[in-house]
């Protein structure tokens, strides 16, 4: 159960990674977009929960890329096994695996933010607004 959590984890932050870009690219401020989603069908308390490292670009780890990497190395390997295809996972894996390549093995995963931003032709700035990471009370 954990790995496929972790799979999860993984892909979840990818995709909000691209979807956070093609706001911002598309001129919506990180923190906007991040608010709307928050606030919509799709907000969870992860998305809520990663908002402000997205925000603010602070990687502070809670969970690195070598980490995430192993963890979807033991689910892809557990998936050939038990032949379940899993193409947006293994895509996924290989972006994760460009993070490690990257070399900030110890920053937070959700380096994969910078690097789909690089992948788009942007650099993202800290955006220095304080962001509801959901778990506050």
């Amino acid at each position: 159960m954990k790995i496929a959590h972790n799979l999860m984890l993984g892909v979840v932050t990818q995709t909000m990674a691209e979807i956070t870009v093609l706001a911002e690219k598309g001129g919506v401020p990180r923190h906007a977009f991040l608010e709307f989603l928050n606030n919509s069908v799709m907000g969870s308390v992860f998305t809520r929960y990663k908002s402000p490292a997205f925000v603010n670009l602070d990687y502070t780890p809670t969970f690195t890329p070598t980490l995430l990497r192993k963890d979807f190395d033991l689910g892809l390997a557990a998936a050939r096994r038990l032949d379940v295809p899993m193409p947006v996972t293994s895509l996924t894996a290989q972006l994760v695996q460009a993070s490690v390549g990257s070399g900030r093995v110890e920053e937070d995963f959700a380096i994969l933010l910078d690097l789909q931003a690089a992948a788009s032709g942007i650099e993202l700035k800290p955006e220095n607004v304080t962001v509801d990471d959901g778990l506050s009370t």
